[in-house]
């Protein structure tokens, strides 16, 4: 086991280091299934063409016997401004499957590519005219053709109701057609309205068939971001209890469903703060959802917030070769290599996220973190000032300037940080106050903090702006609350 764990830091290390960066030989099961054109000639249609290529994506991800690339990552060629052996040499697989749909009434016409990534030349195409009450079909055919094209089946009896019960599926179009244009609303991530929208297309999903695993795995997902990033003080409670009880059916309905055992970890740990409750289905999302880039990011950020370096380095290995696109895992990887308080190496992941997005939240304040831990206080007050979330920018300037010797500016920030948000940011008041040195007041205000059920207290265990209080038996009983051994 030790050597397992040396073995993993080591492949982190490399990667900070650029080593996976260069071209390697892709894996002869690996492949990417591209964002299927919607030629419908209807706009409002592609949802369906980009729900059924994920859908096949995360079909062939199910099997243990093939790499395939995660939707994030795939979904950056959608212009297909590169040729093919350019496509598949930077997502780093030696297959695409691509494909188009064409939508019209109830009538549905696939095609479908599986293209050789070293040549550019099809292997495998075909083209598939189905009623939409056969496209559940049609899409365990493709699945189960391209997995036997790269010597693998995907599920255990290659029948397409095998993969159904794994997927946690439907045989309702109505509840699949909901499903797929909730998954596109909350993939845009743009405010609260739309993430209730998608709710409503979930639990529309739910309402034509109750036992849709996926939809009810959905659910959980989006009540569980509308209460992290909309919730009132007062309602999170609520929020939290409704996602974990539709993760709970979508496990009842599908047992072998990672996506929801990993988001019922996500709740317990993030809503219910019981770091305890939410090991046992963080380590089953673990055992099934190896060919998940979320699952087991969710995973390693989890493992280090409790202390499994190891583990969480493993973990975070995987997604960054399943999704080595998608600035969210590099932000992950950083904020992992912070928790284990190397902080000059949690900077470059942390960069390279904001370099495929300059806009992304929380990673500018993670700098900022990072270089304060190092003495980079100049550097640290620069990264704090580029973030866009207000509360992290604010509590980083309340920190630097203090550290700075502004007394004044940091009061103000400090002054401007509980006015505006109040009650949501105990935790974050907490770190200011612990930095500062008063450290009764920032014990008062993490004890707030669990009362409300503020997400922030996540990080408490290792987190090395509350290092003041480390010695205080409050702090301690605070540990043993939230369930970190």
């Amino acid at each position: 086991a030790a050597g397992t764990v040396v073995a993993g830091a080591a492949g982190l290390i490399a990667w900070q280091q650029g080593l996976f960066g260069r071209r390697r030989a892709a894996a002869g099961n690996s492949v990417a299934v591209l964002p299927f054109v919607n030629l419908s000639g209807d706009e409002k249609q592609a949802y369906f063409s980009d729900g059924l290529s994920e859908e096949l994506r995360a079909t062939l991800a199910r099997s243990s016997r093939l790499q395939v690339m995660a939707q994030a990552s795939t979904a950056t060629f959608r212009d297909r401004k590169d040729d093919a052996v350019t496509i598949a040499e930077k997502l780093g697989v030696a297959h695409l499957l691509d494909g188009s749909v064409r939508r019209s009434g109830n009538v549905v016409r696939i095609a479908a590519d599986l293209i050789d990534g070293q040549t550019g030349f099809s292997r495998w195409s075909q083209t598939f005219d189905r009623a939409m009450d056969d496209i559940f079909a049609v899409q365990s055919e493709i699945a189960n053709t391209v997995a036997n094209a790269l010597v693998a089946q995907v599920s255990a009896d290659g029948e397409p109701g095998g993969a159904l019960a794994a997927a946690g599926g439907t045989n309702s179009v109505t509840a699949y057609d909901a499903y797929l244009r909730g998954r596109a609303l909350y993939g845009l991530g743009a405010d609260e309205a739309t993430e209730r929208a998608a709710l409503a297309q979930f639990d529309a999903a739910i309402a034509a068939d109750p036992d849709y695993a996926a939809a009810h795995a959905m659910r959980a997902r989006s009540l569980t971001t509308i209460a992290n990033q909309y919730g009132a003080v007062g309602q999170l409670a609520a929020l939290y209890d409704a996602a974990i009880a539709s993760a709970e059916r979508a496990i009842a309905i599908a047992p072998e469903l990672a996506e929801a055992h990993s988001t019922l970890g996500f709740t317990l740990f993030q809503g219910r703060l019981d770091a305890r409750a939410a090991r046992e289905p963080f380590e089953r999302s673990r055992e099934m959802g190896a060919g998940e880039a979320t699952v087991m990011a969710r995973y390693a950020q989890y493992s280090a917030r409790t202390g499994q370096r190891g583990e969480a380095t493993q973990a975070m290995q995987r997604a960054l070769l399943l999704d080595p696109l998608n600035p969210l895992i590099h932000r992950a990887a950083g904020s992992i290599e912070y928790a284990a308080r190397n902080y000059a190496d949690s900077i470059p992941p942390l960069r390279k996220a904001l370099q495929m997005n300059p806009r992304m939240s929380r990673a500018n304040a993670a700098i900022g973190d990072a270089l304060l831990m190092l003495g980079r206080l100049d550097d640290a007050r620069a990264a704090y000032a580029a973030e866009p979330v207000e509360d992290f920018r604010l509590a980083g300037e309340a920190i630097v300037e203090h550290r700075l010797g502004h007394a004044g500016q940091a009061r103000a920030a400090m002054a401007k940080l509980v006015a505006d948000h109040g009650d949501r940011v105990l935790y974050q008041q907490a770190q200011v106050l612990a930095q500062w040195g008063e450290l009764g007041a920032s014990i008062e205000r993490l004890q707030r903090a669990l009362v409300v059920g503020d997400s922030g207290l996540v990080y408490t265990r290792n987190d090395p702006l509350l290092d003041p209080l480390r010695g205080d038996p409050r702090f301690l009983e605070l540990l043993n609350s939230l369930g970190f051994d």
